[in-house]
């Protein structure tokens, strides 16, 4: 595994911290820069290295089948379980764990003792109370008083409570940051390109609850017909010449009517992913998305997938990496 300038330097730095401070290390690496490899990398070292266990924990099930596959891919010599209710799969003796943090939270003890604890996409973590996280981690500090935690993010801050890393938080220090203006600088990232919509919702009479605008309202608002048949002329005009093209809806409903209307516009399907996606739909769409080769009987394979549709679910650390048939 050949990793990156950066990518090494922070796999580095967590090190050093790991040796000269007692308290727990967050990485921050923008998002695409390829956090899963510098997980994979610690993983590597902790069990080839110094015979350890490493845990790596996430929040929903694409997260656990990325980090899962990508370890296991980076780390062909290495058993790599998976321990998800959701995925039906109960791993719990491999030197390196997948864990979703919604079926392990109670389950420290069946799991056994780990070295290290990796948390990815950490700004999730909460900040106080009896959350799932901080649970486990005393749970886990019973078992093995010298785990160690280690915390992996794009943003490494809240709305409410600024910084996730604070001497009384489960992550303490940033021991590596990765600016974003530099990745793209160095050839790393793609340059952000925004545009203003030709057709614009009326927000103005929106209500704001815990920070957020309530969802059935920016539902209604975002879901009218003339705003979606303009907004999906755009859409399908500014990505001509893309392969892929994510959709982000306010609701089920929207969903529907903007799939409806960028494949009667465009001629192409435009496929969707809601919360109401049952598992083995959810993994075909997406592997079709990604431009993998999905049987349709045997002779041939479905089309590949430009355009897809997601409410909710397709956010946070989702990744789309399109594989090019030859």
């Amino acid at each position: 595994m050949e990793l990156r300038p950066y990518q090494q330097a922070a796999v580095n730095a967590v090190y050093q911290h790991l040796r000269e401070r007692n308290d727990n290390p967050c990485v921050v690496l923008p998002t695409g820069t390829g956090k899963s490899v510098v997980i994979a990398q610690i993983a590597t070292d902790a069990v080839k290295l110094w015979g350890g266990r490493v845990l790596v924990l996430a929040h929903v099930k694409e997260l656990l089948e990325q980090n899962s596959a990508k370890v296991a891919a980076l780390c062909p010599d290495i058993p790599v379980g998976l321990f998800s209710a959701g995925l039906k799969s109960r791993d719990t003796r491999e030197p390196v764990i997948v864990a979703g943090i919604q079926s392990v939270y109670n389950k420290a003890c069946d799991l056994g003792s780990f070295d290290l604890i990796i948390v990815d996409e950490a700004h999730l973590i909460p900040q106080d109370g009896d959350g799932m996280y901080r649970t486990f981690l005393e749970d886990m500090l019973v078992v093995n008083p010298n785990v160690r935690l280690i915390g992996m993010t794009a943003t490494p801050f809240r709305l409410k409570g600024g910084l996730i890393c604070k001497p009384e938080n489960l992550l303490n220090h940033i021991c590596y940051e990765a600016g974003l203006k530099e990745m793209i600088a160095q050839g790393y990232l793609s340059p952000l390109v925004s545009r203003a919509g030709r057709a614009e919702a009326k927000l103005d009479d929106l209500h704001i609850r815990g920070g957020e605008f309530i969802a059935d309202e920016a539902a209604a608002a975002m879901d009218q017909h003339e705003l979606v048949m303009a907004a999906c002329r755009e859409i399908i005009d500014l990505t001509r010449d893309r392969k892929s093209v994510l959709i982000f809806c306010a609701s089920v409903e929207h969903c529907n009517h903007v799939a409806a209307a960028i494949s009667s516009i465009s001629g192409n399907e435009c496929a969707i992913v809601t919360g109401n996606t049952s598992a083995v739909e959810r993994a075909e769409i997406l592997a079709r998305f990604r431009g993998e080769q999905v049987p349709d009987d045997f002779f041939s394979f479905k089309q590949s997938l430009k355009f897809l549709a997601n409410v909710n679910v397709l956010t946070t650390g989702f990744d789309a990496v399109r594989q090019e048939v030859v």
